[in-house]
């Protein structure tokens, strides 16, 4: 597979406890031209965290924990960086949890090269596309994105004037700065963006906007 200059550039970060796997994996993309950077555990890699640009290879399971654990714990230092999980038996629960907190893709083993530097790859260009849209969101001020939540719901202006405890003017004026901020001219552009606001973690229903009982 032929990888652009802009993906061979970032770093390789492994946590792979199996001795044989994490050769590999460093065989693979040391082939390739990465800087790649391995660690015992979770919590070695969460000790170092910095704003060097990469991709997380780790397994979905340790004695740590599991992979939410440790994407709740990236998340809540917004740290991004694009996440792919290695597993051959995990739960579909897992799996869930994790792609809904951020985790780009799945490696299962026994995994090839091929595979690896696909998905891998896939993760750190798909990455480099939310960035941007991450950055938007996170200049909204905590209003704005309380509004931001609701417009994605589904709320009307009269509904977020009651849940806000907010005047309809100023929930417009909210409204029309979310939508300037994020560059979305419409509606469902806006609520395209969402999947790319994963890393973030974003709770779409606080108590403030619970539109079910409205």
């Amino acid at each position: 597979m032929r990888l652009s200059s802009s993906i061979i550039e970032k770093t390789i970060f492994i946590i792979v406890k199996d001795f044989e796997y994490r050769q590999s994996l460093i065989g693979i993309f040391t082939e390739q031209n990465f800087k790649v950077v391995c660690f015992d555990a979770y919590s070695d890699y969460l000790a170092q965290v910095d704003d060097t640009q990469g991709c997380l290879i780790a397994d979905i399971t340790t004695t740590e924990g599991n992979g939410a654990s440790l994407l709740n714990k990236l998340n809540v230092i917004e740290h991004l960086s694009p996440v792919v999980f290695i597993s051959s038996l995990g739960s579909v629960a897992t799996m869930v949890e994790v792609i809904k907190l951020g985790a780009f893709d799945f490696i299962e083993y026994p995994f090839s090269s091929a595979k690896v530097l696909e998905k891998v790859s896939h993760a750190i260009d798909d990455f480099q596309k939310n960035i941007d849209i991450i950055e938007r969101y996170k200049q909204l001020t905590n209003k704005e994105k309380k509004v931001f939540a609701c417009i994605v719901l589904g709320a009307t202006n009269q509904q977020m004037t009651e849940r806000l405890h907010a005047s309809t003017s100023t929930i417009e004026k909210h409204r029309a700065s979310v939508m300037k901020k994020m560059q979305a001219d419409t509606l469902p552009s806006l609520v395209k963006m969402l999947p790319m606001l994963n890393p973030l973690s974003i709770d779409l229903e606080p108590a403030w906007c619970d539109l079910a009982t409205v």
